[in-house]
């Protein structure tokens, strides 16, 4: 299903962005009823999750690196996913924070995100062995780090995107809500399995995986609503 999703998204819908929504919620909700009921390992459900998440953050980075390429060839190509006044990625493609480390960030998630749909097809494959391929524990600390690294570079792209440069992408929003998905998941299934120690406190907080996973989707919206509340409200 993630590759399908991948063909699907970058070769017909890449120049709507609700339908490449509304495919990455189709796909979420097909993970999860094939999930429930399911007798599945610990380690095959999370690697299930990985290759999604994985697969949903690698389109959103492809289809914004065709974006950018488009803007460098057209100086007046509009990206497909700017719809009004404030949701608009064009502005936030062509910033200087677009290119955080001197090269297009759209670079460092085609790298990212390939390399957790990466781990979970691995995590598939040893799961596909009986078990019998074990992975060390400095795998699951590399990927929790590079991970978590995503995720606080998502964090940084928030705040410019809302807050400085005052735009609001779509494609960036659906990477910023992957991320932080993958973060919980992979830091609770590493505290649970004692590949990592963050102390009683935040090893009990990691537990709750769902409900920060929650929890951060509405942080996220609510910030976004509040920078943007006048637009929002004048809609209706």
């Amino acid at each position: 299903m993630p590759v399908l999703y991948l063909f699907i998204t970058i070769f017909a819908l890449r120049y709507q962005v609700g339908y490449v929504y509304l495919a990455a919620a189709v796909l979420v909700a097909l993970l999860i009823i094939t999930q429930r009921g399911a007798n599945l390992k610990a380690d095959i459900a999370l690697a299930q999750r990985i290759a999604v998440l994985g697969a949903i953050g690698l389109s959103c980075a492809f289809i914004l690196s065709i974006e950018k390429i488009e803007m460098l060839v057209d100086k007046g190509h509009v990206a497909s996913c700017s719809l009004s006044p404030v949701v608009a990625c064009s502005p936030v493609i062509a910033s200087p924070q677009a290119s955080a480390f001197g090269f297009s960030n759209t670079f460092l998630g085609l790298f990212g995100f390939a390399a957790v749909l990466t781990a979970g097809m691995t995590l598939l494959a040893a799961g596909g062995m009986n078990g019998k391929l074990q992975l060390a524990k400095a795998w699951w600390r590399t990927l929790l780090a590079g991970i978590a690294f995503g995720a606080g570079f998502c964090v940084w792209l928030f705040y410019q995107g809302v807050f400085n440069i005052g735009k609001l992408c779509l494609y960036c929003m659906l990477v910023w809500l992957v991320t932080t998905s993958l973060l919980w998941l992979v830091a609770a299934h590493c505290v649970e399995n004692k590949y990592v120690n963050f102390g009683k406190a935040i090893n009990k907080l990691l537990s709750f995986k769902y409900e920060l996973m929650v929890s951060t989707f509405v942080l996220i919206f609510l910030l976004i609503f509040a920078r943007w509340s006048d637009y929002w409200l004048g809609l209706f």
